[in-house]
């Protein structure tokens, strides 16, 4: 008993630390919490009501049971039926939350280690559950042996009979003659004899002698028992006619249950994640040459910038978006998009006659106020008659100029009443190209 007495108290160290912490982060910044409440003392109260489930997971409980049960004649049932499996309860969610974060699954540890954690919630309920198993059995015995009690031929003083079989302070109970022979034929174990006395799923842990004081020999068929049992959703238990017994087998039952749709929902999850990563893997591998080929075609070998593309493709893809490998900026967050601009546009604007001796920034400031535009093939860009409010630069592809005119080559042959220029990226020409479109409203 003391073992288990300071192995419990030990554990329950962290849950005080917890306390003790959550209060000194309110003192810290207690406007983190309920900051739209203006009505001070429902504010404090406010900020009190999280502290009360950690309050109430750290009190000791079973200690408090296990010293009463040996110092006092106190029934402590329901301390060890309710308040006992909620505390657990409660414990058992806050650090399976707090575990379940913590995996990275990328790493083959984390791998491991999620898998490990699938199990966890069948392990702890097998604790719990055997645990009840246990105390049960024992209370079962007990009531046996009250039953017992009621032949006039056992001794026992009726309005009394519930002190007799707790080991409390020195009464006068402990001088009372009992006839123990009568009580024993009364509550048969081995062999069992279901017409005296059925004792249903708790006749195994009697006939294992799991009253005796070895804890690790109790701890390890409690919890066996409750693994096997839900891992069998219950299906092996045969009860007896006692109500509580059943309650406590449907739970076991509908537990297993739940636990397993839990367990395979959860797997069901990963898979579904391991899957669309592999799909996602592919996608990108399929438009990693895509990306490349437009980083040659613009001069731009920098191997951080297509970590950074690569980086918010993945993430596009991660959000079911749909992606234009052709228009790469698309891909990037406006802050890219404009360093990228201004890497490609710069010495464009260097080469256009009225820009050439402007200073450098005001050029990059220009650069970044570009926006990229795609326009798809046979489509009219700007119609002639129409003002010119822009200039344009032709990053990919090919353009074409055209005019009415009566003296007009076609590349340079003779065409009629019409003047078609062929228009692309040429840093050579780009002086002759952007200057009409500056100064000339024909174009």
């Amino acid at each position: 008993m003391w073992a288990f007495i300071g192995l419990r108290s030990a554990a329950d160290l962290f849950y005080y630390a917890d306390i003790v912490w959550f209060y000194i982060r309110l003192r810290i910044s207690p406007e983190a919490i309920g900051p739209w409440i203006r009505d001070l003392r429902i504010r404090e109260l406010h900020k009190l009501l999280p502290l009360l489930p950690r309050i109430f997971v750290a009190l000791p409980f079973p200690q408090v049971v296990l010293l009463t049960g040996k110092y006092t004649s106190f029934d402590n049932f329901v301390f060890l039926i309710f308040f006992a499996p909620a505390q657990y309860t409660l414990r058992v969610y806050r650090g399976y939350g707090l575990f379940k974060r913590a995996p990275n699954t990328e790493t083959g540890i984390g791998r491991w280690l999620r898998a490990i954690l699938g199990f966890l919630p069948f392990i702890l309920a097998a604790h719990l559950y055997g645990a009840l198993w246990y105390h049960l059995s024992l209370q079962r015995e007990l009531d046996c042996w009250f039953y017992a009690c009621l032949d006039a031929t056992v001794g026992c003083d009726l309005s009394q009979t519930f002190y007799y079989f707790y080991c409390g302070t020195e009464t006068y109970f402990d001088n009372v003659l009992l006839n123990i022979t009568h009580i024993k034929a009364s509550c048969p174990i081995n062999p069992p004899n279901a017409t005296i006395f059925d004792f249903g799923i708790f006749l195994y842990a009697l006939q294992c002698n799991l009253n005796s004081p070895n804890l690790g020999k109790k701890f390890v068929q409690c919890f066996w028992w409750g693994l096997r049992n839900l891992s069998s959703f219950g299906s092996n238990l045969q009860t007896s006619l006692y109500m509580l017994e059943t309650f406590f087998t449907v739970l076991v039952s509908i537990s297993g249950i739940v636990l397993f749709l839990i367990y395979l929902n959860s797997r069901v999850q990963i898979s579904k994640q391991r899957s669309d990563q592999r799909k996602l893997r592919h996608k990108m591998h399929m438009m990693n040459p895509d990306i490349d080929l437009w980083l040659h075609k613009n001069g731009l070998s920098d191997q951080k910038l297509k970590e950074v593309i690569m980086k918010n493709l993945h993430q596009k893809l991660e959000e079911h978006k749909e992606v234009d490998v052709e228009n790469i900026l698309s891909l990037l967050p406006i802050i890219h998009q404009r360093r990228i601009m201004c890497r490609l546009s710069l010495n464009l604007l260097r080469n256009v006659a009225m820009l050439e001796n402007m200073d450098e920034q005001v050029l990059i400031a220009i650069c970044e106020r570009l926006k990229p535009v795609i326009y798809t093939e046979d489509a009219y860009i700007i119609r002639e008659g129409e003002p010119l409010d822009k200039m344009l630069f032709i990053m990919q592809g090919t353009a074409w100029s055209y005019t009415t005119s009566s003296n007009c080559n076609i590349c340079g042959s003779a065409s009629g009443s019409s003047n078609i220029k062929c228009l692309e990226r040429d840093l050579s020409s780009a002086r002759q190209k952007l200057k009409p479109l500056l100064l000339g409203p024909r174009t």
